[in-house]
């Protein structure tokens, strides 16, 4: 059964939230098994749920006793749906067709998108036969710029502003119907983004997108054109992407990385967490 959070009742419960939040096994995305992300991370983006009207907090009940702690937030305009915290403790194929049945009477109309730890065995399982389709893997991979010491950077990689933006949007359009971050959403929201692209011979061969933020930035993609690798424009992206990084005073940042380039982004001084999963259905 699930049950609105009320506010009286959230430092009952926040520790045993955070607890699972921080076991991959137990637990959604994001992740607070990270090393980066804390307990008064977990609890303050928490309380944001009180404060906005489009956040809620919902426990899952079982035999009597509380399972599980779900915290999701919707964008109306977009239909879009999906969580900030997914964190039960014992039945968890239980909790998942409860959550979306809940979705599908309050949310009619919204994409619902769910990631998982592979960890978290039960939840992918349940996820794979439940309707759902399975529409991202990655490599969940972080970095602490404490650590980092800059590699030496390519000439052909040039930042993007709002005057050559065209030259970012000719291989991100690509990926405009695959994902919520679209040509036409990151320009109008551009001051909150790093871009760069890697060109040559007057081409470009790949481009790199990453939000800004001093505490924890993080890598949206790296496009490339037909979306075949390259190797050496990634390389030269994300030694130019984590240079500025390093250079504006960032501490950490994430990336959701696929498995072709995953030895790469470990050489640019990537640590593996784990490996992520994205679900996403319609309601």
């Amino acid at each position: 059964m699930l049950k609105k959070l009320e506010k009286q009742d959230f430092d009952r419960y926040v520790e045993f939230a955070y607890r699972l939040a921080s076991d991959m096994t137990k637990s959604g995305y994001p992740t607070y098994a990270d090393g980066i992300k804390t307990k008064d991370d977990f609890v303050s983006r928490a309380r944001e749920a009180f404060l906005n009207d489009n956040e809620e907090i919902l426990l899952f009940e079982r035999d009597g006793k509380v399972s599980g702690w779900i915290h999701y937030f919707h964008i109306p305009e977009d239909k879009y749906l999906d969580t900030c915290a997914f964190c039960i403790t014992e039945g968890t194929d239980e909790a998942l067709a409860e959550f979306t049945a809940y979705a599908r009477g309050k949310f009619s109309g919204y994409e619902l998108y769910l990631g998982f730890p592979k960890d978290n065995i039960e939840a992918v399982a349940a996820l794979d036969r439940s309707g759902f389709e399975r529409i991202e893997e990655s490599y969940n991979n972080v970095l602490d710029f404490e650590h980092y010491i800059p590699l030496p950077e390519s000439k052909n990689v040039i930042p993007i502003t709002r005057d050559n933006f065209k030259l970012f949007s000719v291989i991100h359009s690509q990926q405009d119907d695959d994902m919520y971050w679209s040509s036409e959403k990151i320009l109008a929201d551009i001051d909150n983004w790093s871009i760069y692209v890697y060109i040559l011979k007057e081409e470009v061969k790949g481009a790199i997108y990453l939000r800004k933020d001093n505490s924890m930035s993080e890598i949206f993609g790296v496009d490339f054109p037909n979306n075949i690798y390259d190797g050496d424009a990634y390389r030269a992206l994300l030694t130019t992407a984590l240079n500025d990084c390093k250079r504006n005073g960032t501490r950490h940042m994430v990336f959701f990385n696929e498995g072709e380039s995953q030895p790469d982004a470990i050489a640019c001084g990537f640590r593996r967490v784990g490996e992520y999963v994205c679900y996403k259905i319609e309601l």
